[in-house]
Formats: C-alpha cells, structure tokens, sequence
C-alpha cells in the first residue's frame, strides 16, 4: 500500500468510500501503462484486463497524500485523490490506442494541505484547478477567479476540482 503506515487507516477509509470512487480508484489504479501488463487478475477490475485502455496516470506525490494525514480522515483525502482521477480521466479519455501511455498528473501544492485547508481555499473565493501542461503533463493548482478566467480567455485545458464529496465525510 503506498501509504506506508498509514495503511490501516487508508485501507479502512477505502472500504467507506462511496461505491463510485472505489470502482474509479481501483479501475485507475489498476492501469499500468504497458501493452499486455496488468496486476493480478483476482485484484483488478476485469475491465482493466478485457479491455486495455489508457492512458495510465501516475499521480506524482499521491503516496505523500496519503502518508500525510494529519488529522484528516483517509476516506476524505481517498475522495479527494478519486476526484483528481476523475478530473484526469476528463482530460485525457481512456480509448485503446493510449494503453501505452502514461501522463503525470502533479500534486505537489495539495501534498501536505489537510482537507479543510483546501476547502478554506474555496471559502475564500478560490478554486483548485488541474491544468493541463501538455500532452503527458498536469498540474494541481491553486487559482483566483481573475486567474481562471485568464485561462478560459487563453483556451487553457483545465479541470476544477469539486470537493464537495470530501467535505460530506
């Protein structure tokens, strides 16, 4: 588990995680990037092996995330990485010719935030956003509503993250 000692606690949070984010979680995470590689077959979804997809996401600092827990329950900042997948997957659809491909998607700015930090965020008038850098390349980031409409006005690729299934846990 990539939550070192924190694995109990996450594996608990995962089994109170709405349905809908433990198949999203375990679909995206399943996916390996490679032609013809997938995990145990008793351990991912069978879509992953049926029908290879991509591109793969590796979700830079996502095991920091989750080490990081502080006082946040594991089932909200399992939301919140399901909610980044789900943003991702908007970006870059899955089809057949991307199986051997794998984006980046950078966590960096939200790693050691708690979930109320970056909810306070959105209290203040502030969004988090996941832009699109290039092809293979994203980034989390903070943004002001000046800053968002400076990225529709430059037909910036951009997904706002919705937090509102975090705060409900």
């Amino acid at each position: 588990c990539m939550a070192q000692m924190n694995a109990p606690a996450v594996l608990k949070g995962f089994a109170e995680l709405a349905e809908e984010d433990v198949e999203l979680l375990s679909l995206e995470m399943a996916r390996s990037g490679c032609v013809g590689q997938s995990f145990s077959a008793e351990l991912v979804p069978k879509d992953v092996i049926s029908r290879q997809e991509g591109p793969a996401f590796l979700v830079y600092y996502g095991p920091a995330f989750l080490q990081n827990l502080g006082n946040d329950s594991a089932v909200r900042r399992l939301s919140v990485l399901a909610e980044i997948y789900r943003c991702s997957r908007e970006m870059w659809p899955a089809a057949v010719a991307k199986v051997a491909s794998n984006v980046t998607i950078r966590i960096d700015v939200i790693k050691a935030l708690s979930i109320t930090d970056m909810q306070d965020a959105n209290l203040n008038g502030d969004v988090w956003v996941l832009l699109k850098h290039n092809e293979s390349e994203a980034f989390i980031e903070r943004s002001t509503k000046k800053k968002l409409n400076k990225m529709i006005a430059n037909n910036s690729v951009f997904q706002v993250l919705d937090l509102s299934a975090a705060a409900a846990y």
